[in-house]
């Protein structure tokens, strides 16, 4: 090997290598920075839709409670409609009896 051959090869300064690496370790610096905002952010929009759905849902809890009816009131409302109608029926059948009779 000719003392060219040593030469041509590419080759770095100690000061171009403590460049490079000091701008290496800033990229990696700024973007794990990056990362962990994301991070941090997206754990807080996380909790805070969790709270919004978790409220949303006790206030569904809260709205059955207080508007559901137990199956005894239900069966005596469902037999108090019936008998209603059962006489608006009645009523109905009477009246058209009296005009058809009554012409």
């Amino acid at each position: 090997m000719t003392k060219n051959d040593e030469n041509s090869g590419f080759k770095l300064s100690g000061m171009t290598l403590k460049v490079i690496t000091v701008i290496m370790g800033l990229a990696a610096a700024y973007f794990l920075t990056i990362q962990s905002i994301k991070v941090e952010l997206a754990h807080k929009a996380d909790g805070k839709t969790v709270e919004i759905i978790d409220k949303k849902l006790t206030n569904i809890e809260v709205l059955l409670k207080e508007g559901v009816v137990s199956k005894e009131q239900f069966y005596r409302f469902s037999k108090d409609v019936e008998a209603r109608l059962t006489r608006i029926e009645i009523l109905l059948k009477d009246k058209t009896g009296d005009k058809i009779g009554k012409k």
